[in-house]
């Protein structure tokens, strides 16, 4: 079991997962919540529900999201859920591996597998 470690200790680990595709989001929580039973992982269909919803809370440990263009077409656009969470894994289309796109920021391949998504999370686990 890999537990998310993001700097928080003996809290529960909130995720953030945006997709408009319900049957990817819930296997992400699904993998996220048996990579990490403590985590609280809380899906939405787009990013002004999860922006609405987040009002009042302070960032999540994490978002997973994919830009609306893959690659996204300007670098500042893959940053824009950032503002959710702490750190983020972009899912992309496009991508052959899991990489670091940018300091706390992860790109994972679709289509991702549980040990991919548990790679994508231990590499946003190290310090960067």
């Amino acid at each position: 079991m890999l537990v998310l470690h993001f700097g928080e200790k003996h809290m529960r680990r909130k995720v953030v997962i945006v997709l408009d595709d319900v049957v990817v989001a819930l296997d992400l929580a699904q993998t996220l919540q048996d990579l990490d039973p403590s985590a609280d992982v809380v899906t939405f269909r787009s990013a002004a529900v999860a922006r609405e919803a987040a009002k009042g809370y302070g960032k999540a440990s994490l978002i997973i999201w994919q830009p609306r263009s893959d690659p996204p077409e300007d670098d500042s656009a893959a940053l824009v859920q950032c503002d959710l969470a702490e750190r983020s894994i972009l899912l992309s289309d496009a991508a052959e591996a899991v990489y670091d796109a940018a300091p706390h920021v992860v790109v994972l391949p679709r289509p991702f597998s549980a040990e991919m998504v548990e790679k994508a999370v231990s590499r946003l686990s190290a310090d960067h």
